[in-house]
């Protein structure tokens, strides 16, 4: 990611002798938005189908059907969270970096991490119906016969889970909507108050974040395996929100400048946001190799679980499938300097991302709900569960979120209009 700091009041002329002229765009005016028929039905469309399908997987699923619905809106949940979380990081990091190039894509990070609340909603209806279906240690009989749970009890209990995802993600959504009223307001009076505002308000989101992701998974993840523990699960998800983030902000930004809507970004800008996929995902990938390898050279049983229930039973070639997705195909796909450059070679990156990441989740939540339903009603459960309720909770949830990303988008001018480093991003080139 490029973090210049040239001179906030650098003017338009100046940029153009440093720079091609085929990259000197004037900004005259608000970049008006308004969300497309076609994208307001398709996030209607998704939606409605998704909870069709949901519905189906749940008429379907017999004896299956309440934990596997819960497990999934869980999945869905939590995804989401990461996707607007992780936004909010890239936001604020280009705040607190100064990084000039991206006044021009701003919008679109404040326009996803606005659609968080969408999240909260989902993961508090897990909590508030499905519970009990999820997380062993809300069951008092289970905790009193084990002396484990007994004490943990003090962190693992409906009130902590309650409290952090409203406390923990209404700190997130309350420093998201302030960031974004600075912004919004710049753009009418042209304060410089408001750069510095929106630096502090961003150091803020980046200690919260990175505090709150990691006790939050503790008890919203991990959780569901409460004999195991992982001092590098906070990280983890950390790395996971920032790759997740970067690809579907890449996705909006190729379909803004597909459409005109973004005229003045260019092929600089996508390198940049391809820069951050391919950064993100390998780190996602030393987090993954470190905690595997040291839960692997220790060997300790209490340890070792989490990762055999994942390699047996049918589940190894999704296990396998996870690292090539979210490291493998992205690392030496946008490798080459032209791929990061390139929306024919972005885009689908950013697909196969976004699908890596359903797929991390869906094998840190389903062996372990599988496992506790197996175990706590009795049922006989094996190998990895794939059918309608699987892709319609993220539908449901993707429809909605997709439907309020795009009515952020338009809210404000797509591009900031007097910020100090505007003209930066403007002849911006790499």
């Amino acid at each position: 990611m490029s973090t210049t700091h040239a001179d906030p009041h650098l003017h338009a002329d100046d940029a153009e002798h440093s720079h091609d002229h085929h990259h000197a765009v004037e900004l005259h005016g608000p970049v008006n938005f308004q969300m497309p028929a076609g994208m307001r039905n398709l996030a209607i469309g998704l939606a409605v189908a998704g909870a069709a399908l949901l519905g189906v997987g749940v008429a379907m699923g017999g004896e299956h059907s309440s934990w596997r619905l819960w497990s999934n809106l869980l999945v869905a949940g939590f995804f989401f969270l990461m996707v607007a979380g992780g936004a909010g990081v890239i936001l604020a990091l280009m705040h607190v970096s100064k990084a000039g190039w991206g006044i021009v894509v701003r919008r679109i990070p404040e326009a996803v991490a606005g659609a968080m609340p969408v999240a909260l909603v989902v993961m508090l209806a897990v909590g508030a119906f499905g519970l009990h279906d999820l997380y062993e240690w809300s069951h008092p009989d289970i905790v009193a016969a084990d002396h484990l749970l007994k004490l943990k009890a003090p962190f693992l209990n409906t009130g902590w889970f309650y409290g952090s995802l409203v406390g923990f993600i209404g700190v997130w959504v309350a420093l998201v909507a302030l960031l974004r009223k600075h912004s919004v307001a710049q753009d009418t009076d042209g304060s410089e108050a408001h750069t510095g505002s929106s630096i502090r308000l961003s150091v803020y989101y980046l200690i919260t974040f990175g505090l709150f992701v990691t006790i939050g998974s503790l008890l919203w993840l991990m959780s569901l395996e409460p004999h195991w523990f992982s001092t590098m699960f906070g990280v983890y998800q950390f790395s996971g929100a920032h790759k997740t983030a970067a690809a579907v902000c890449t996705l909006l930004l190729v379909w803004l400048i597909g459409r005109g809507d973004l005229k003045y970004a260019n092929e600089n800008h996508l390198h940049d946001m391809g820069k951050m996929m391919f950064a993100y995902s390998t780190f996602w990938a030393y987090i993954w190799v470190s905690q595997f390898l040291l839960i692997w050279y220790a060997n300790m049983p209490e340890e070792t679980g989490y990762f055999m229930i994942r390699q047996d039973g049918g589940w190894l070639a999704l296990f396998s499938l996870n690292v090539i997705l979210n490291w493998a195909i992205p690392f030496f796909v946008l490798l080459p300097r032209p791929n990061k450059r390139n929306p024919k070679v972005l885009v689908p990156v950013a697909i196969i991302l976004l699908i890596g990441e359903w797929l991390d989740l869906y094998l840190q939540v389903f062996p372990a709900t599988s496992h506790f339903a197996a175990h706590h009603h009795k049922l006989d459960l094996h190998g990895p569960f794939l059918g309608a309720g699987e892709l319609g909770a993220m539908l449901l949830v993707g429809g909605v979120f997709l439907y309020v990303v795009g009515q952020q988008l338009g809210k404000s001018s797509l591009v900031p209009l007097k910020d100090p480093y505007l003209q930066e991003s403007l002849h911006h080139e790499q």
